[in-house]
């Protein structure tokens, strides 16, 4: 221990260089990644079914307790593409910048270089390739065992990833909406009345989706409630410097105690040989 220790000393010099320039290359790094913003919307699932017949003002519901099963059914259809592809192309996002910047770090470089070695070379492969690199920025998720799914969209601007999430959100009320609308199509003496306050809905819901906002009224029909419009992020969220100079920090650390303890080597033991052991050689 003694004599590693003193070879530990002595190599000190080499060390504090090999560590500083995993931090130099890991603040390099972080400088060189386009900044991304992280917005968030929120969503209740409260599906109900119409108990009377009669004019909206007097119209009661009963609200359906649902399962497990059941939102995660609603989580699938939020974040599916058809769904997704909607707003994809309402927002022309194929020329948003987060898009045409590319994967922007090692693992997103590492996706999109396997989605197009899987992928088939079609005319619309850039288009293809656009609408992926979106879906690697959409995460939905279910908070807990809740009613309540969380939206979150990655841009390199606040207000864009503030949009994108509304448009989301209001996208998927309208799509809930729709199927409102054809189920009550075939029943109701009030059809009229109830057809038109459903359109209505419609209506502010995909006016929402086209302009990336929260509809002001509340979409009563839709079975789910937007839980108000996505707060504007207040700081980057990605790439985060201290976490990655600890990380790239420690890496070289260890691996600089690996370079100077493996290449010392083992010790050499020197034996000396007496008078006695030369005559027994030499007899």
């Amino acid at each position: 221990m003694a004599d590693t220790a003193r070879h530990l000393r002595r190599r000190l010099a080499f060390l504090i260089i090999w560590v500083m320039a995993f931090v130099a290359s890991a603040v390099i790094y972080s400088k060189l990644l386009r900044p991304d913003f992280i917005a968030t919307t929120q969503i209740l699932l409260q599906p109900r079914m119409i108990v009377n017949d009669g004019p909206e003002s007097l119209r009661h519901f009963y609200q359906f307790v649902i399962d497990s099963d059941q939102c995660e059914t609603e989580l699938r259809v939020l974040s599916s593409q058809r769904l997704l592809y909607q707003v994809f192309q309402v927002q022309n996002l194929v020329d948003s910048p987060e898009i045409l910047g590319g994967a922007d770090g090692l693992w997103a470089f590492i996706g999109t270089r396997i989605d197009r070695f899987q992928r088939l070379v079609t005319a619309d492969s850039e288009s293809i390739e656009a609408f992926n690199a979106f879906l690697r920025r959409v995460r939905a998720r279910r908070l807990g065992l809740s009613y309540v799914i969380e939206i979150s969209y990655r841009a390199q601007t606040a207000e864009q990833a503030t949009k994108i999430v509304n448009a989301i959100a209001s996208t998927y009320a309208a799509y809930r909406l729709r199927g409102v609308l054809a189920r009550e199509q075939r029943r109701g003496v009030y059809l009229e009345s109830r057809l038109s306050n459903l359109m209505t809905q419609i209506a502010a819901a995909e006016t929402g989706g086209r302009l990336g906002v929260i509809p002001e009224g509340a979409l009563a029909d839709a079975d789910v409630r937007l839980l108000g419009p996505a707060i504007r992020p207040l700081g980057v969220a990605y790439p985060r410097m201290s976490p990655l100079i600890l990380m790239m920090g420690g890496f070289g650390l260890v691996s600089g105690l690996l370079i100077i303890l493996l290449s010392r080597g083992a010790p050499v033991r020197h034996t000396d040989r007496g008078p006695a052991a030369v005559a027994i050689q030499r007899a």
